[in-house]
């Protein structure tokens, strides 16, 4: 009976953790005004949502949660007892350190962000940089509230797509992701699959990766459609404005900064280690069938040369990855004149054998004051970038019909050739089936401001956003050697050339005109934008090479 008793008890306590309700209210500040993009947790979990244009929030938490906390940039974080009532009115008081703080907007306007009426979020460097991460984006993962960031694969260099408003359009074709600003000039952030269809699933870098995240100063997220309403439609999916470090009056300063990680397949299927190649029970060293053979130490007493243990293929087939970067920083001036410089090397070597990705970037910063009504200035990012990529996809799919009987790093032949049983050996075509691309990636942009009275000011940009993307697929063709195995992948070998030339101009001029009545702050901008783009794509590919290894 106690038993029984307590079962009981367990069963409605268990029922009673698992039940759920649904809350709502709204998030204001000391003038009753709605708190934009305010973050609304449950205690202690991850369980949590964000506030609408108007302030309001609709939450579902657990019966068994005692408060919710409640934050938001510029403001206080405060924690609110959770009762019976359904509904919450709930006040932000102003933090006394962040009264002042003022974030990069539109055209490289800078704003106080008490005086904004959207939502926006600001991420530091330091924020940026304490994870490492070889992608920008990569490194905004769990800093921003409510935007969705996904890496494209787990090889060196590949790219990763961010959503910010998450997806507006049916259309599968269309571009969800946000627009990219760098220093006031709009990027092209895409991620090319020219020469990656019809059968090879190469992953590729998206180009904002082409850019050190040890140059920015710091990022902006824009949501809101007031927000972004200076770019139009190239802003309707809400804009990432990135502000790289500027040239600083003050003595020389010199910083290097160096950081490694090694990087390790976190999971592998679970494999048997019984059964050896064969089919039905019946030992055969050259079988497709990699496990439906006899015993291990049955296929033994019949093949001498058999290894005592199968190998677990598929975490004998990865290997040790690492990543490393170097950067050199340089900084200086007067209130007169003063620069900013900066080199990186990055190299990220993958887990899939015989890939790698590099990049090398160099970033210089110039401002000069003329007077008091005139100052320019000029910034000019660099970027080399490239590597050797691979069809992650692929390689698995080869390791699933690959027998752990044999060692699939042993892939090559005295005569150079594929060495399998007659099943593709992954190594061998990850070894000789390549896809390269080398990259140039320029952005630069220069601006002139002019302020003759302290109510106007003057502004022109000017921008260029430029880059050259070659990339090569190659495999050699068969040697002619009696008894030579001819992989499917490789066929007769083959040299693929792709090619692409981008060049974005963005020209801006902005008239600003402010003026104070009383206690009224008013500011009136009138400007014009111009926009050119042009790209040029060139494929050419050749098959059934005359001579097995020339790629040309």
């Amino acid at each position: 009976m106690k038993k029984m008793l307590l079962c009981g008890f367990m069963l409605c306590l268990s029922l009673w953790a698992f039940a759920q309700r649904s809350i709502q209210g709204s998030v204001k500040d000391e003038t009753g005004q709605p708190v934009i993009g305010a973050t609304i947790l449950v205690s202690g979990t991850q369980q949590g949502t964000t506030t609408n244009d108007e302030g309001h929030f609709t939450l579902t938490v657990p019966e068994n949660a005692r408060q919710l906390e409640v934050r938001s940039i510029g403001f206080q974080p405060v924690t609110i007892p959770l009762t019976e009532a359904g509904s919450y009115t709930i006040t932000l008081h102003p933090a006394a350190q962040s009264l002042n703080q003022v974030v990069v907007t539109a055209l490289g306007i800078r704003r106080d962000v008490r005086s904004l009426g959207y939502a926006s979020q600001e991420v530091s460097a330091q924020e940026l940089t304490v994870s490492h991460q070889p992608n920008l984006v990569n490194a905004l993962q769990g800093r921003v509230a409510g935007v969705t960031i996904g890496s494209t694969g787990g090889g060196p260099g590949q790219g990763a797509s961010i959503l910010i408003r998450g997806i507006n359009s049916l259309d599968p074709g269309k571009n969800n992701q946000p627009l990219f600003v760098v220093d006031g000039i709009p990027i092209d952030n895409s991620t090319s699959v020219l020469g990656t269809t019809g059968g090879r699933g190469v992953q590729m870098p998206n180009r904002a990766a082409d850019i050190n995240p040890d140059d920015i100063e710091s990022i902006t997220v824009l949501r809101g459609g007031a927000a972004t309403a200076l770019y139009g439609l190239r802003g309707a999916n809400g804009v990432i404005v990135i502000t790289t470090k500027s040239a600083k009056a003050g003595q020389l300063r010199v910083s290097y900064d160096a950081n490694y990680s090694r990087d390790e397949i976190d999971k592998t299927p679970k494999v048997q280690s019984i059964y050896t190649q064969g089919y039905a029970g019946v030992y055969d060293s050259t079988s497709f069938w990699p496990n439906w053979g006899p015993t291990v130490e049955e296929a033994r007493k019949q093949d001498p040369t058999h290894p005592a243990k199968l190998f677990d293929h598929y975490k004998h087939a990865y290997i040790h990855g690492n990543q490393f970067r170097n950067t050199l920083n340089l900084s200086g001036g007067t209130d007169k004149a003063s620069m900013s410089s900066s080199l990186s090397y990055f190299k990220q070597n993958g887990v899939l054998p015989f890939t790698y990705y590099q990049n090398i970037s160099a970033r210089l910063s110039g401002k000069l004051v003329l007077s008091k009504q005139v100052e320019t200035g000029t910034t000019i990012l660099y970027a080399n970038a490239g590597g050797n990529f691979y069809d992650a996809d692929r390689f698995n799919e080869e390791m699933t019909y690959w027998a752990p009987r044999w060692d699939v790093r042993d892939y090559l032949t005295p005569e150079g050739t594929e060495k399998t049983y007659g099943n593709g050996n992954a190594w061998y075509k990850a070894a000789t089936n390549k896809f390269k691309s080398y990259v140039n990636h320029i952005i630069a942009s220069s601006y002139f401001s002019y302020q003759p009275f302290g109510w106007m000011n003057i502004t022109y940009r000017l921008g260029i956003d430029a880059y050259q993307d070659n990339r090569t697929a190659t495999a050699p063709g068969p040697k002619g050697i009696p008894g030579e195995y001819v992989d499917d992948d490789n066929g007769q070998g083959f040299v693929h050339k792709y090619g692409t030339n981008y060049r974005q101009v963005n020209s801006n001029l902005l008239l600003t005109l402010q003026h104070q009545w009383g206690k009224l702050n008013t500011t009136l901008r009138l400007g014009h934008d111009l926009l050119d783009r042009a790209t040029d794509e060139v494929a050419t590919e050749g098959d059934e090479l005359n001579v097995y290894n020339l790629f040309t």
